[in-house]
């Protein structure tokens, strides 16, 4: 088998040669994420001496094993107003081996806000769109 993928690559035809039983690999993903719930967000504008407002979002994701570190990363906002804004989740993978177990792992985002009101707040990761979060709320 192997002299027959040597000879398509070759001739340029070779298209995901592989000896028979086994699986090609897959492609890897651009985002560990499997599932993700419990999405919040909110704008904190609770007064008091130097109070600014602070766009707080948490929501929980489900990783493949322990140990990722994530964060949101604030990305563009459209220019309706109130503005919907763009989040991206960073999921950094550890070090070294680890447990392949599905991981539920808390993420939380806390800024000061660039707008007083947000429409919605969209969560992406990679190439998907984790979460929106509509109507975000305003605590007074």
């Amino acid at each position: 088998m192997r002299n027959v993928c040597l000879g398509l690559l070759s001739a340029g035809i070779l298209a995901g040669c592989a000896p028979v039983g086994e699986t090609p690999p897959r492609p890897a993903t651009d985002c560990p994420v499997s599932d993700s719930r419990n999405w919040h967000a909110w704008v904190d504008r609770m007064p008091g001496p130097g109070s600014k407002a602070t766009l707080n979002i948490s929501g929980e994701v489900d990783l493949p094993t322990p140990g990722y570190s994530v964060s949101l990363r604030a990305g563009p906002a459209d220019r309706a107003m109130p503005p919907g804004q763009r989040f991206a989740l960073e999921a950094t993978p550890p070090d070294g081996m680890v447990a392949q177990v599905v991981t539920p792992t808390e993420v939380r985002y806390r800024a000061p806000a660039d707008y007083p009101h947000y429409r919605e707040i969209i969560v992406g990761c990679g190439s998907t769109t984790l979460v929106t979060i509509p109507d975000v709320m305003i605590a007074e």
